[in-house]
């Protein structure tokens, strides 16, 4: 199992014998597998004998387990198993059974999972934590007590990225596991360079192959966890950054760079695409003329801002190319990113808030509350003058063809996943993830395939499904226990009564404690 794209602690807590962690120790959620290994799934008449409970670091006069009595499990592969117990240890999961069937030989501390709802801790896959230096580390804490244990951060400047993922270490279960991308890699021009002030600088540029190759040697010496490749790349550059990506195991996600057809990109092996960017560019019955045309407005803008100059391109092609959408040319492009297995993160919370404008539902007034105040005060206000601007004619048709895409890309079995773009789009960290998961089902998925967006496959994009994004037996015990059915409506992953953390339960007095705390 190749562990590289781990953050440090994961690779030691998920070594395997065959894999020793990097000071020499195999982790005692193998030994759970090794020296007890008939604890599986599947096994419901399950007793756990003395040797499984010592791999669990359970000695037997003193209380250092978890067992989660009688709850419902539901999980994004099996679906919903009533009346389970669980058996937690040393952050994995030590044995699943029927209520009452796991014996144990030592004192455990319990929790009653009666009338509730057990599922693995979520992701958020896309979010920018240095993005609004006054949300901060804010948004950590924020994470946490929404049930979101892990994050993708997919772009921010490297000096500031680890100063984040610090602070999160340091916090313990108060914040979340943070896979992150370092800085976006950019052509030049580049868009987030810094001006305007909208677009801040979360960006580095690579005007050549080996200026890319250079950045992603940096980037993979800092300890990314994939690399994030943007708009303005050069064709020659981007395909040399994914061999270079490659080379060291880091998936490489993107935005489709608008000198390249999505065909061209997709052959590249790139592992994942963001927002669904460029995609409608691709669908047009004019994608090759609209293809040619940007070519020639790139090699003429190029002495212009970066922001401004994608900002041109878009405004030119975009409405030629959502009105010549074409349903046999489109079925091609979603069979090429099916065939590559090229994840999408669609954001479609970000997508349609032009049309949908839910940061106008009052939810989202309670929710925008626990941010600093100089952001809530600023975020109101924008809200409140959106409120008062008619909806356009284009956000309303892209909203449309967002949620439609999305329903065509899951029927052709490419991999979804749940990402936010949080704090951009007035979409509040934590909360929004909840939002994206009602609009997924919205597009079509079910949800237990929304769920599983936002756990399963997030883990499958880094290689790790094999330790995480399930309820299974030797996995990762981040969990979510909640008071409703998520299958029956997926807006009830928002009634959580507790999580679990790295072996460490947050009650929902201590989880309100971390909604209320002070900014950092």
């Amino acid at each position: 199992m190749d562990t590289r794209c781990y953050p440090l602690h994961l690779r030691r807590r998920f070594a395997s014998p065959a894999h020793p962690a990097e000071d020499g120790r195999t982790t005692l959620g193998d030994e759970v597998m090794s020296e007890a290994g008939f604890v599986r799934r599947g096994l419901r008449d399950l007793v756990v004998t003395a040797v499984s409970l010592f791999a669990l670091g359970i000695a037997p006069a003193q209380a250092s387990g978890l067992m989660i009595q009688n709850v419902t499990i539901i999980d994004p592969i099996t679906g919903a198993t009533p009346h389970q117990d669980v058996l937690i240890g040393n952050e994995t999961i030590g044995a699943i059974g029927d209520t009452g069937s796991i014996a144990t030989f030592a004192p455990v501390d319990t929790i009653d999972g009666t009338g509730k709802f057990l599922i693995p801790a979520l992701w958020d896959a896309h979010v920018h934590l240095t993005y609004d230096p006054e949300i901060g580390n804010r948004a950590l804490a924020l994470f946490v007590a929404n049930g979101i244990t892990r994050v993708r951060d997919t772009g921010g400047l490297l000096d500031k990225m680890i100063a984040v993922r610090d602070f999160a270490q340091a916090q313990g279960s108060r914040a979340p596991d943070i896979y992150f991308a370092g800085p976006l890699i950019d052509g030049v021009p580049r868009v987030y360079d810094g001006t305007p002030a909208r677009f801040p600088e979360i960006s580095i540029g690579a005007a050549t192959p080996a200026q890319a190759e250079a950045h992603v040697d940096q980037l993979a010496e800092a300890g990314a966890s994939l690399i994030k490749a943007y708009e303005m790349l050069r064709p020659d550059t981007f395909r040399a950054l994914v061999t270079r990506a490659t080379a060291h195991g880091l998936p490489v996600t993107a935005h489709i760079p608008l000198g390249m057809s999505l065909q061209a990109v997709a052959a590249t092996g790139i592992r994942g695409m963001e927002h669904l960017r460029n995609i409608g560019l691709a669908c047009s019955s004019e994608a090759d003329r609209l293809l040619e045309e940007r070519k020639a407005m790139l090699q003429e803008g190029a002495s212009e801002e970066g922001s401004a100059l994608r900002s041109h391109i878009h405004g030119a092609q975009r409405p030629v190319a959502f009105t010549t959408q074409n349903r046999e040319r489109c079925a091609t492009v979603i069979a090429t990113l099916a065939d590559a297995r090229i994840f999408q993160t669609p954001t479609l919370a970000l997508n349609t808030r032009g049309a949908f404008r839910q940061f106008l539902r009052p939810e989202w007034r309670e929710q925008v509350k626990y941010l600093p105040a100089t952001v809530t005060a600023r975020w109101n206000r924008a809200a409140d003058k959106a409120k008062d601007t008619p909806i356009s004619p284009a956000y309303a048709g892209f909203a449309d063809w967002s949620l439609s895409m999305v329903g065509q890309l899951h029927e052709a079995d490419v991999p979804i996943m749940a990402g936010t773009d949080t704090p951009i789009g007035l979409l509040t960290p934590g909360f929004s993830l909840h939002l994206e998961m009602e609009m997924l089902v919205r597009a079509g998925l079910t949800p237990q395939e929304a769920l599983a967006s936002a756990t399963l496959r997030p883990a499958e994009f880094f290689g790790l499904e094999g330790e995480m994004g399930s309820i299974e037996v030797g996995k990762s015990s981040d969990l979510v226990l909640l008071n409703a059915n998520p299958l029956e409506n997926i807006e009830n992953t928002q009634q959580i009564e507790s999580v679990i953390i790295r072996g460490e339960v947050l009650t929902r007095a201590q989880l309100d404690q971390l909604l209320e705390q002070p900014a950092n």
